[in-house]
């Protein structure tokens, strides 16, 4: 017996030295460390090994139980005693946010860990094969197809470097006898015994009993394996068919030639669209009536779908895809911002900057008496050829809707005399609402590959983070 547990120790040790030898362009080592049993195998393993990668801890502190600040120093004083750098990190967790306390922890957990990365840095964290069995029963159950089925990636881009899990093809009993055989202290979150979450919940209630009479990790982790080769194939098929249906600037899609598609393909190709553009994907129902709505759809309609803090729209036969961002309003109505005395440029609410040389480029030779606003309705700009309806002139350059309360104004004493049409044009920034993969060196031509500047993917694995991270 003691044998056979000194196999299933090693089976940690095998694992990193694996995921260490196939990744050498990774240089930094960071371990999101919880002071779990997991987390805490993994760290040791990682110090014992001295890879040589700068390795450090990171503990996030959520304040979510009482015992929340004795954890953050239980990680610091185990840390230190590997001679492991650790820092803790507070994290707010918002209530009645809409997205669910485990979701709205998980989020601002991975977005702690991620800031700060470089590339060739690397957050590990300690999911291992009864996580991964886990996982996949939840996509099941929430109905989810192949991209959720394939579960967690072991390697997948956050903020400018990775997240690995080397650990994936562990099973739990492996990670227990190393804990075993090193004599490791660890600490417990009380709320992994809260099973009105739906992980926990699995995880004590119907995971054992299921274990008593299947290989659940094994075969659900290979199951998890098939259906991302799955993925990879159907991206595969996908993505030389979406390259031709892009349209005019970034994340946008051309409605003819999406319509085209047959229809049974045209969800996967929106789906792909999104994957590549780091977005969340919406719920089925509401992604197929909109599928619906689109190919069904009067000259004069504009169909729309919002999720997540990211919408479809569609304007002259262009599906667009926009952040919350875009559809924000830069100023209060009927704000005038006056340009700063002297200053060659100025900054507005929303974050954008104004130069002199726009002022220049439209006729206007220094920023003295210039008031900045943004459109109402009726406003009528004073040109070298009379005055015009902006209306007008935004239809002219054909200027989505959402975007033309965006474009500034410049106003001289009681005219309006110019407006600054590039700041209507969209940025061909490669993220898209809350998820953006990183444009990162590509470890061993794994993982997701970096978007070109015009806002496209190469071919290739991108999924979008998901629940099961």
């Amino acid at each position: 017996m003691a044998r056979s547990r000194n196999r299933q120790a090693d089976a940690v040790t095998a694992a990193l030295r694996a995921f260490l030898a196939d990744q050498p362009e990774i240089d930094a080592l960071r371990v999101a460390f919880s002071g779990g049993r997991d987390s805490t195998v993994l760290l040791h393993a990682l110090a014992r090994l001295d890879s040589g990668r700068g390795l450090t801890a990171m503990h996030v502190h959520h304040g979510l139980h009482e015992h929340a600040q004795a954890q953050a120093e239980h990680c610091r004083r185990f840390a230190a005693r590997l001679g492991v750098d650790c820092e803790v990190r507070r994290i707010q967790v918002p209530g009645g946010s809409g997205e669910g306390l485990e979701a709205a922890a998980r989020r601002l957990r991975y977005q702690s860990l991620a800031e700060g990365l470089s590339i060739g840095s690397c957050v590990l964290t300690a999911h291992h094969a009864g996580d991964q069995a886990e996982t996949f029963l939840l996509a099941a159950l929430k109905g989810s197809g192949p991209s959720g089925l394939a579960a967690m990636p072991p390697l997948r881009a956050l903020g400018l470097g990775w997240l690995g899990r080397p650990l994936l093809g562990v099973g739990a009993a492996a990670i227990a006898a190393y804990a075993q055989a090193q004599d490791l202290k660890w600490v417990e979150d009380p709320s992994n015994r809260d099973t009105r979450f739906d992980r926990n919940y699995l995880r004590r209630r119907i995971l054992p009993l299921l274990t008593q009479r299947f290989p659940v990790e094994p075969r659900l982790g290979a199951a998890a394996g098939l259906q991302a080769e799955a993925v990879e194939v159907l991206e595969g098929l996908l993505d030389p068919i979406l390259d031709r249906l892009y349209g005019p600037v970034p994340w946008t899609l051309r409605m003819d030639a999406f319509l085209r598609q047959p229809p049974g393909r045209r969800s996967w190709l929106l789906r792909r669209f999104l994957e590549r553009a780091g977005a969340p994907a919406p719920r089925r129902g509401p992604l197929l009536e909109f599928l619906r709505q689109l190919a069904e759809a009067r000259p004069d309609s504009s169909p729309g779908l919002q999720w997540s803090g990211c919408s479809l729209r569609t304007y002259r036969g262009v599906l667009y895809l926009l952040r919350a961002g875009e559809l924000a309003q830069p100023a209060p109505p009927g704000t005038l911002l006056d340009w700063p005395s002297g200053a060659p440029e100025m900054t507005l609410p929303d974050g954008r900057v104004l130069t002199t040389a726009e002022l220049r480029a439209v006729g206007i030779h220094s920023g003295e008496g210039v008031r900045i606003g943004f459109r109402q309705g009726g406003e009528v700009l004073r040109t070298p050829g009379g005055r015009r309806s902006l209306k007008t002139l935004m239809q002219a350059r054909g200027i989505p809707p959402w975007q033309r309360p965006r474009v500034p104004l410049v106003r001289l004493g009681d005219e309006w005399v110019a407006a600054l049409w590039q700041h209507a044009e969209r940025s061909p920034d490669r993220s898209a609402c809350d998820h953006s993969p990183a444009a990162a060196v590509m470890p061993r031509r794994r993982g997701p590959v970096a978007a070109p500047a015009d806002g496209r993917r190469e071919s290739g694995s991108a999924r979008a983070p998901s629940d099961s991270d």
